[in-house]
């Protein structure tokens, strides 16, 4: 049976996350999509004790540097910021006549449903500064690795543009790295 990860929650721990789109689809490729998601990340780290660090929103995953005052809240804040964006995401792809949204469905407890995410994600606590800082270049970087943009701070959806210009980026930043 493997062991069981120490989670690292409260004042000077952050984790990093990263959450998929269901089957890896590319459901945030367009720009309504990610500011869906952008405006539900702003609403939620608003709504919790949660720092946001840093994120980069892809075609078909998020990543999230995030850090916690509260105790208890990290999953609960994962399970808010994907529950409350699948609903808006499936109400945009409904109007759009998304060709694929027979491939969102999935069973749960019986009933089917739609998904927009993978039931799980990755967490990774960050235990230094170092490792804080070496996920957030990683992260930064994925649009210009797979392609979407030439240099990290050109890609719109990212927290790159924050650190490189001290530009806004649509959701609060909390630098204190």
């Amino acid at each position: 049976m493997p062991k069981k990860r120490k989670i690292y929650i409260g004042e000077g721990h952050y984790h990093y996350v990263t959450f998929s789109c269901y089957r890896r689809k590319k459901l945030l490729k367009d720009e309504r999509a990610k500011q869906i998601v952008v405006h539900v990340l702003s609403k939620v780290i608003r709504n919790w004790d949660v720092t946001l660090t840093g994120f980069v929103i892809m075609p078909d995953h998020v990543h999230l540097i995030l850090g916690y005052m509260d105790d208890g809240s990290h999953s609960r804040v994962i399970q808010e910021i994907k529950r409350v964006s699948s609903r808006l995401l499936i109400n945009y792809l409904k109007d759009r006549n998304y060709p694929y949204l027979d491939q969102l469905k999935a069973k749960r407890f019986g009933k089917e449903v739609m998904r927009i995410w993978q039931p799980r994600y990755y967490d990774f606590n960050l235990y230094s500064e170092e490792k804080l800082l070496e996920k957030l270049n990683y992260m930064h970087q994925n649009p210009v690795r797979v392609g979407l943009v030439i240099r990290a701070e050109e890609y719109k959806w990212s927290s790159s543009m924050y650190y490189e210009f001290g530009r806004s980026v649509g959701v609060e930043i909390s630098a204190k790295i």
